[in-house]
Parts: structure tokens; sequence; C-alpha cells
């Protein structure tokens, strides 16, 4: 497709960005003993890692196996926590299940390397399992998918759903409307780790991270068609 290098390599960097971000979140979450989006921090963490390497291949590391394994726990949980979610609130889209998605199509870029069109993507596959190539069909639909995720996502009004879920009680009252900054189980703010994560864990600043990755995991199934 005659795709410039540097295009991969902006598309690596994003993705540890978004990797970098999640990090942050999810230490920030563990000092400031909030749980609510902390399995989403790690999906992005790994996700991030994994895709930069795709991109760029003198950035992957490990063996495809354990890839493949990490992926494989995170779709189940996912998948488990939607159901949990349609049955608690009734009938809807969980935003787990957006990252169920996520964590399938990570299987099937490790499933089926061989059918890049990309010498980049091609090298940093070649040392996966199976020749076969992705169904086009299924990819196109799960690239669609994330792309509507990532429209969806910049144009909802509950900025931070994609990180949080529609569910969750907003966050603390102060400060600007629609913050989303955690709170105490006592119902104030949470010391030091509170702050630094209503200063980080901007709801907007979440969604974009979302986007980053849907964007880019898209954009890496059509390469693999």
């Amino acid at each position: 497709m005659g795709i410039p290098t540097w295009l991969y390599y902006l598309f690596g960097v994003l993705m540890l960005s978004s990797a970098g971000y999640g990090s942050v979140l999810l230490v920030l979450s563990l000092a400031s003993h909030r749980t609510a989006g902390r399995d989403v921090d790690v999906s992005h963490i790994f996700m991030g890692i994994a895709m930069a390497g795709m991109f760029v291949p003198a950035w992957a590391f490990g063996a495809h196996g354990i890839w493949e394994l990490v992926f494989a726990v995170l779709m189940v949980w996912f998948v488990v926590e939607s159901i949990q979610s349609v049955q608690r609130f009734g009938l809807h889209v969980p935003h787990a299940l957006v990252h169920a998605g996520m964590s399938f199509a990570m299987l099937l870029m490790y499933w089926f390397p061989m059918g890049s069109s990309s010498p980049s993507v091609s090298m940093s596959m070649s040392g996966s399992s199976g020749g076969s190539h992705l169904d086009s069909g299924l990819a196109a639909l799960l690239a669609l998918t994330f792309f509507g995720s990532a429209i969806f996502t910049l144009a909802s009004p509950n900025k931070g759903a994609s990180h949080h879920g529609s569910h969750v009680p907003a966050y603390a009252v102060s400060g600007a409307p629609g913050s989303h900054a955690p709170v105490s189980p006592h119902g104030g703010p949470d010391g030091l780790a509170g702050d630094l994560e209503a200063a980080v864990a901007l709801p907007w600043l979440e969604d974009l991270s979302h986007v980053v990755m849907v964007v880019g995991m898209g954009f890496m199934l059509i390469l693999m068609t």
C-alpha cells in the first residue's frame, strides 16, 4: 500500500504513550484505593506494549505464547464483566464488551500474522504460530467496530465512560462540572493520591487514550488483511 515508515513509528509511539498513561493511572488507583477502571488500565498497558512491537519490530519482545495467554485471560475477564453488567443494569452495551473485543482482536493478530501486507508487521509477527490469513470480513467488522467506538467516545457527553463504564457513580462533585476525581470510601478526597489522580485521570484524557488504542488497533487489522 506504500504506507510510509514514519507512520508505523507514529503509531508505535502512540501505543506506548497510551500504555504509559495506563501505567500512571494504575499506580494512582492503587494508591487511592480506587478499583473502577483498573482492569482497563491493565489491558491498555499490555495492548499498548504489544501493539507498539507490532508496528515497530525492534520494540517487540517476549514469547508469543505468553502474549496470547495474557489477552485470552483479559478477554474472558471482560466477557464475564459484560455479562454481570447486563444482569445488574439491564440490556445495554457495556464498556467492558468493547475491551473484550479488543482482547479478541489482539489474539487474532497473533494467530494470523502472515496475512499482513506490511513488511514491518510481517517481520514483527513472523515468530507466531500459524500461517493462514486473517479473514478480511472479520477484520473489517472489528475495525469498523473500533472506529465506531472511537467516534462514539468522542461524541458522547458522558466523558470517562470508556474507562469506567456508564453506571459507575460520579466521583467528586467539587471542581468543574463533570469532574470524575476519585473519592474515598468516607466521601471526601482520598488524600494526596486522590488529588494526584484527580489531576491526571481527566475523563477527556481517559477517553483520548481509548480512542488512540482503538484507532491503532483498527489500522493494524486493516494492514493484516
